[in-house]
């Protein structure tokens, strides 16, 4: 019965990904950004075939396990080439640059390699029946070459251990970083911030650290059986989620691709925005008028309601650089283009929830924001109260 739960959940999984890779390198031929993810996905349903192929064709197990050796040293720098992709700032391909993210790869390819020339039944002797007495009847070469593999297998599964820990680390840095680069340019992020992927994070670091903490209890303290029906379905929900939010997710700065150097500029990467500052041609009295300007915009022309609201789009409505609107939200109103629209959109919602019955949803789309979890955060943020009760809080006052 377990058998069978196992082969139907590893087998739906195998489904998932090869269907979402598929969309993935189709989507790949107009940007790169989907390729990574595409092939993070193969090299997991590599790695965790064998239930299926016990089924359905056992003669390729031994193969697959020895392939798996790559694939799982490619896991940690295709999903990093993903984020990188998708937080870009310009148009992500892969250049010169990504070679040295390869290395362990190659060599785990190098060892796969050299394992596939191993005799056959030697291979499913030792990798599926677990069987070691199998090496005293081969050769004294095969012999050699058989430990020598197993030995390199054993110090890049180690290594993999150390890539997925470093690759982890640049994951979060490069996400809090963009994140903070989406609140200098648009006014609503929730879309662009690619949550999931930390939720994603957490939950590979704990089967990653599950994973190594088996490993290193099997090889080095005594052997100890994970429920294979229980990590199989663990794994179905991740990979379901890594294929569903994947495909829905677009890169960041995909709509600024093709903005002018101005919008580029700001989202160059700088020590800090003083020095940044400093190079700059705007002195404080333009950056007052600059300032009255962002004003009316707001209180007059109620921009702030404006769901879509990018610092582009503010530069267009009064004829002003971006460069220059930013340094002004910065230095002259003490705040990023993100915090200074949704203090507009926070006090617009504070009087409709004085003045009006209306839903807490519906006040939060006409205000300008994109999903009731987003204004939730920003009301509270703003006045330490959900939005209901300060309604309450109000309502007591005026009684």
């Amino acid at each position: 019965m377990e058998s069978t739960a196992l082969f139907a959940i590893n087998l739906s999984t195998l489904i998932i990904i090869i269907f979402s890779a598929h969309l993935l390198c189709l989507r790949a031929f107009e940007r790169q950004t989907y390729l990574p993810l595409a092939i993070f996905l193969l090299s997991i349903g590599i790695v965790i075939c064998q239930p299926t192929l016990a089924n359905l064709a056992d003669q390729l197990r031994p193969t697959m396990i020895i392939l798996s050796l790559p694939a799982i040293l490619l896991t940690a720098p295709s999903l990093w080439f993903y984020v990188e992709g998708i937080t870009a700032k310009k148009s992500w391909q892969l250049n010169q640059m990504h070679k040295k993210h390869f290395i362990l790869f190659i060599i785990g390819a190098l060892v796969a390699l050299i394992a596939l020339f191993i005799p056959y039944d030697v291979q499913y002797t030792l990798l599926i029946n677990d069987d070691e007495s199998v090496l005293n009847k081969t050769t004294p070469n095969i012999k050699f070459i058989t430990i020598s593999t197993l030995i390199a297998t054993v110090l890049l599964v180690l290594a993999w251990i150390a890539q997925s820990g470093f690759y982890l680390y640049k994951v979060i840095k490069r996400l809090t970083q963009y994140r903070e680069h989406l609140k200098s340019l648009f006014a609503s992020t929730e879309v662009k911030e690619a949550r999931w992927i930390s939720w994603l994070l957490l939950a590979i670091a704990i089967v990653w650290a599950a994973t190594a903490a088996n490993i290193i209890v099997n090889n080095i303290l005594f052997s100890n059986e994970v429920n294979a029906t229980v990590s199989g379905l663990i794994i179905l929900i991740m990979t379901w989620s890594v294929a569903i939010w994947g495909l829905r997710q677009k890169p960041g700065f995909e709509e600024l691709y093709d903005a002018d150097e101005d919008i580029q500029q700001i989202l160059e990467d700088t020590p800090a925005q003083s020095e940044k500052y400093q190079r700059s041609a705007l002195d404080n009295q333009n950056a007052v008028k600059i300032a009255d300007k962002i004003t009316l915009a707001m209180q007059q022309d109620k921009l702030y309601l404006d769901a879509s609201l990018s610092l582009q789009k503010l530069a267009k409505h009064i004829n002003t650089s971006p460069n220059y609107i930013s340094q002004t939200l910065n230095e002259t109103l003490g705040a990023n283009f993100f915090d200074y629209i949704n203090q507009y959109r926070i006090n617009e919602a504070k009087n409709q929830l004085k003045q009006t019955e209306n839903t807490v949803l519906d006040i939060a789309m006409n205000v300008g924001f994109n999903a009731k979890s987003s204004f939730y955060t920003a009301f509270k943020k703003e006045t330490q109260q959900t939005p209901s009760q300060y309604r309450k809080s109000e309502a007591l006052i005026e009684f």
